[in-house]
């Protein structure tokens, strides 16, 4: 894949960015993606190999020789951003100010609610494998640190959605249950339901079962059948993605081999 915009130099080796999988083959490809992505950009983007891309293939060596000097004598910086946003002139003097801005007030967020924007930045590119060694980190800091109840709570909910998404039930199942433990949702128990009905082998804890009324396992199998309902002969994968963004539900109804068939081709994108 490849982000094509008007002006295109000579570029034989284009630059590849694993994250968002594509090839940029020009200077104003590269500061879209510095000016659309900066919760990427913004830690380890700028270094040797993007200096040497910069120096060989957009045949820009002023600006190549800039970035090794600034890197070897005062280390990776956000000005270094800024720098290849001034010199590709692809935005306005405006539009960098406003990124400038957007930098400086993520850099003034707490490390560990800029940690989790930049997990949930990963997570919407659908690398839940590195959003969840992000949510990890910021939990194995919790321990060392005062983070609110509500705050650690909204992380292992991530954490089991990421799961969710990779197929891990039993590792969803645990992360939901450390999502209670840290704040009593009750959007909680009803996840937790859903994975039960995802994957019957599941065991729903008895506290769990006995906060659970008869009135809510109803709804939530009409939502459910629902959400089946809807996928059921759409014949495509983001369909399922679609499913998970609601809420996962496996073997309602005779949904099982639909969601099998699906898996296999789901992990393939992984």
């Amino acid at each position: 894949m490849s982000l094509i915009l008007c002006r295109q130099e000579p570029v034989t080796s284009p630059y590849y960015i694993e994250e968002l999988s594509i090839h940029i083959y020009s200077s104003q490809e590269l500061a879209y993606v510095i000016y659309h992505h900066p919760l990427l950009v913004m830690e380890e983007f700028v270094d040797g190999r993007l200096a040497e891309f910069i120096r060989a293939e957009l045949r820009m060596p002023f600006l190549a020789e800039r970035i090794e000097k600034w890197i070897d004598g005062r280390g990776v910086s956000d000005e270094l951003l800024f720098l290849i946003l001034q010199e590709t002139s692809y935005y306005t003097p405006q539009e960098q100010a406003r990124y400038r801005q957007l930098v400086a007030n993520l850099r003034k967020i707490s490390v560990d609610e800029y940690l989790k924007r930049r997990a949930d930045y990963f997570y919407g590119l659908g690398l839940y494998g590195k959003a969840i060694s992000m949510y990890e980190k910021i939990l194995e800091s919790a321990k060392e640190k005062h983070l609110s109840g509500e705050f650690k709570s909204k992380i292992w909910n991530n954490i089991a959605s990421c799961y969710s998404k990779l197929f891990c039930y039993q590792k969803a199942m645990y992360a939901y249950d450390c999502a209670w433990n840290e704040k009593s949702e009750k959007v909680y128990l009803k996840r937790m339901y859903f994975l039960k009905l995802m994957e019957p082998e599941l065991e729903l804890k008895e506290r769990f079962k006995e906060l659970i009324a008869k009135e809510d396992t109803s709804a939530w199998d009409v939502e459910a059948q629902g959400i089946i309902d809807e996928a059921t002969g759409a014949g495509a994968v983001v369909k399922l993605s679609q499913l998970f963004e609601k809420d996962p539900l496996k073997r309602i109804a005779g949904a099982g081999e639909l969601v099998n068939e699906w898996k296999g081709q789901y992990r393939k994108m992984m």
